[in-house]
């Protein structure tokens, strides 16, 4: 299924590594001091653990401190090694979607997986980043990519991830739990007949995602806004929290 030059996948595999957060020689991916899977659902980070923050961009009253730093205790992000030692989380990057798929797969503790060997994807290589991370999602029901105009299927791993999107991928996360939606929407923004309203109206309910209150006193979740990785971590959290994903 490889539709794509040698020196675009590069491209494309050197594009997912400078944008992750995860790749080895930027960030290491596993911190020997954690072991995926151990104790992920017994882990509550609070700003009172540590006095030194895990990043330097990432400050102890920073909204969100309390989760970025549980993902990185438990080795689900580790961000980006800088020259003198230190690591950056970026917290206001939006995520691609090949890192969801790695965020995914080790908070749920890196289950036994074995890739296929031919790639589902016109876009992704047996040899690209994340690899066995997005074939994981694709095989567990929880991304399964697009069709390109051409008819060939894609992941899209570069691309970032939308809000709505992200409330269906947890929502396939947790097992598709059975939900009846509400007939008036927990967003203004968000009406009824919305691709992905039961969705978001799911991830509202659990409260995994509270949305924004607006000056009017309404609730907006605006959908179409890419996931900032500060934000990623405060849904991860908060679903470990409610499902105990290990």
């Amino acid at each position: 299924m490889r539709v794509a030059s040698a020196g675009v996948a590069a491209a494309v595999i050197a594009l997912a590594i400078a944008s992750s957060g995860l790749a080895a020689g930027s960030a290491s991916a596993q911190p020997s001091s954690v072991t995926l899977g151990s104790n992920l659902g017994r882990v509550q980070a609070t700003a009172a653990d540590t006095d030194v923050p895990v990043f330097t961009d990432v400050a102890t009253d920073s909204q969100f401190y309390t989760e970025i730093t549980w993902l990185a205790e438990n080795g689900i992000s580790t961000g980006w090694l800088q020259p003198d030692g230190t690591s950056m989380f970026r917290p206001l990057q939006s995520i691609n979607r090949d890192a969801m798929a790695a965020f995914m797969y080790r908070l749920v503790g890196s289950p036994e997986y074995t890739p296929p060997s031919e790639s589902p994807y016109a876009d992704i290589y047996a040899e690209s980043m994340f690899y066995k991370e997005v074939c994981w999602v694709a095989d567990e029901g929880i991304s399964q990519g697009y069709v390109s105009f051409g008819g060939a299927l894609l992941f899209g791993s570069a691309g970032s991830v939308t809000r709505d999107a992200m409330a269906a991928f947890m929502y396939r996360l947790a097992g598709s739990p059975d939900f009846t939606p509400p007939s008036n929407s927990p967003f203004s923004d968000v009406l009824p007949d919305r691709q992905f309203f039961k969705e978001i109206s799911w991830l509202a309910a659990t409260g995994i995602s509270t949305g924004w209150t607006e000056d009017n006193g309404t609730k907006t979740y605006r959908p179409n806004e890419s996931v900032n990785r500060d934000a990623m971590a405060a849904f991860m959290y908060r679903y470990n929290s409610k499902f105990n994903a290990n």
